[in-house]
């Protein structure tokens, strides 16, 4: 057996809803899960009873492939780092014992750990917490601070200078709006989007995303900023009256989500991406790891979900809050079956948005009107304006501020940076999106055949792609963008996303999947960035051409 990652969860989880260690491990030739996951049992069984925590509960996530599981309890926030060694010396005993080798000393573990749960203690916060909870506030904790409250309604105090807790007065502390936005595709568009509505109804709103934080329409961190790291920085500033977090999957496996409760989430779609890390394997469990958010929201917010992504669709969802579906099909069958129960559904109907209840219908706007949507040309975004329309008419904003909002949000590029930003150099259109998995491709494949309608030059196709995705993944990817009959292709290095590949390995294996699509030899550059990659689109791009950048990420370099 290999221990493969050790870690803390912070917030709501995949296994619970509290703070809690886990381990993934992956089993030996011959091991089987019922023989670990029995060992570790045993193990971690006798080490809570040792240091007193015996009422914690334990859980196992055996993975598909059989080959490995994820095991761990529930544990006191202010012990997690205690938590994960007591799990790992359970693992550690568990391997032991499958080895038929003797069992490390639990008396002198147990002290030990006993010890490092004392010296990591902290009375005082989970006063506070007690506190707090009672008066309906969120804490947030980490190694910047103590906060108490969110947004302009929070107080923080470095860790080494919390005060009394009874001496603070939590009725001065309050919340404020907070959307959870998640998916496969669409998360940092819908997130922005909703940054836009709160703030043209008047309140300060901040976002987190891929390409950081935004406060009031102002870049104030930059970098992929869609952790609960981020989130907390965010929720703690004082100017904030609404917030709207892009909630990847990596931050909600490796730490869980920040709060544990928020006003309303969005999943917009789930789809092949990820799979295989942190024992996700299945395109239903990757949909069980972005649901995680929908249980954070109380009865009294409301769950969004994209009914035509198959993965949510055909799963019972089961939330505090009710649900509401969007779709671009009016006769969806999810969302048919929604509605006789009487539930709330986003449609596309005859060229607009549409609210249905029960058997009413309230179109909203045109598509035509939605400046994203490309008059049609760009559908994905049509879905994305769905499933905002759903939130913020949820959360109860003016109707004029959503519209307002879908019809002006993209006219400027940096709307939206590195989502469909268009620009023309010297008589070459050229289209920057971040577009980066089988799904995002296949979207704008439609996107580009509408624009070379109105710009119908020749077509050159910058793209590049992490090394974490297989071969065959690769392939796939090369197999969408073949698609769109470029008349040039440039592959690129992603310098800063390796990821165990060695240089020329990625470019190498699309190249080939590349001219295995029918695309000539000659016709395919290569460039060691983002940066290179374009200059030489340019240089070979002729008026009335068009250059495709996908996967964009190198945005300061590139401009």
């Amino acid at each position: 057996m290999k221990l493969v990652d050790s870690r803390r969860l912070t917030g709501p989880n995949l296994q619970l809803r509290v703070p809690a260690a886990i381990a993934e491990v992956q089993f030996d030739p011959g091991e089987t899960a019922d023989a670990v996951i029995s060992a570790w049992d045993d193990a971690i069984t006798r080490m809570l009873d040792a240091v007193g925590w015996s009422d914690e509960t334990r859980f196992v996530r055996p993975f598909a492939d059989e080959r490995g599981a994820a095991v761990g309890f529930s544990a006191p926030f202010d012990a997690l780092y205690a938590a994960t060694e007591a799990n790992e010396w359970a693992l550690l005993c568990a391997a032991a014992s499958l080895g038929g080798e003797p069992a490390p000393a639990l008396e002198v573990e147990a002290a030990r750990i006993a010890a490092a749960i004392e010296a990591e203690r902290r009375p005082d916060l989970v006063r506070l917490s007690a506190r707090a909870a009672a008066a309906g506030l969120p804490v947030l904790i980490d190694e910047d601070g103590v906060s108490v409250g969110l947004g302009a309604y929070s107080r923080t105090w470095p860790l080494d200078a919390v005060p009394d807790p009874d001496t603070i007065d939590l009725s001065a502390l309050g919340t404020i709006p907070v959307v959870a936005v998640t998916g496969t595709n669409g998360k940092t568009t819908c997130t922005r989007w909703l940054a836009r509505m709160f703030a043209y109804a008047g309140q300060t709103s901040g976002n987190t995303s891929t390409d950081g934080v935004v406060v009031g329409g102002v870049i104030v961190e930059d970098g992929d900023c869609t952790g609960p790291g981020a989130a907390r920085r965010l929720l703690r500033r004082t100017e904030l009256q609404a917030a709207v977090l892009e909630t990847a999957r990596g931050g909600l496996l490796r730490r869980g989500f920040v709060l544990p409760h928020c006003d309303a989430a969005l999943i917009t779609n789930v789809s092949d991406d990820h799979l295989g890390e942190y024992g996700i394997q299945t395109l239903d469990e990757l949909a069980s790891v972005k649901a995680i958010i929908g249980g954070c929201v109380d009865s009294e917010g409301l769950v969004v979900l994209g009914a035509d992504s198959e993965a949510l669709a055909r799963r019972p969802w089961r939330f505090p809050a009710p649900k509401v579906w969007f779709s671009m099909r009016p006769d969806q069958p999810r969302v048919l079956e929604h509605l006789a129960a009487g539930g709330e559904a986003w449609l596309l109907d005859d060229g607009a948005l549409v609210r249905a209840r029960g058997s009413k219908r309230e179109p909203l706007i045109g598509t035509d009107e939605i400046t994203l949507g490309l008059s049609g040309a760009a559908p994905h975004n049509l879905a994305n304006a769905l499933g905002v329309a759903a939130i913020a008419t949820g959360l109860g904003l003016p109707t004029d501020a959503i519209l307002r909002a879908l019809r002006e949000f993209g006219r400027d590029p940096q709307d939206n940076p590195g989502r469909l930003e268009r620009y023309e150099l010297d008589g070459v259109l050229v289209v920057l999106d971040f577009a980066h998995n089988l799904d995002g491709l296949r979207h704008q494949v439609d996107v580009v055949a509408a624009l070379r309608r109105e710009q119908p030059g020749r077509l050159c196709v910058s793209f590049g792609m992490a090394g974490d995705r297989s071969d065959a993944m690769l392939a796939a990817l090369a197999r969408e963008i073949a698609r769109m009959a470029p008349d040039h292709v440039v592959v690129r290095e992603q310098p800063e996303y390796m990821r165990g590949r060695v240089v020329g390995e990625v470019p190498a294996i699309l190249r080939a999947a590349f001219v295995g699509e029918g695309i000539d030899p000659a016709a395919i550059d290569e460039a060691p960035d983002e940066r290179t990659a374009v200059a030489i689109a340019r240089r070979w791009a002729r008026p009335g051409d068009t250059i495709a950048v996908f996967a964009h990420t190198e945005r300061a370099p590139l401009w």
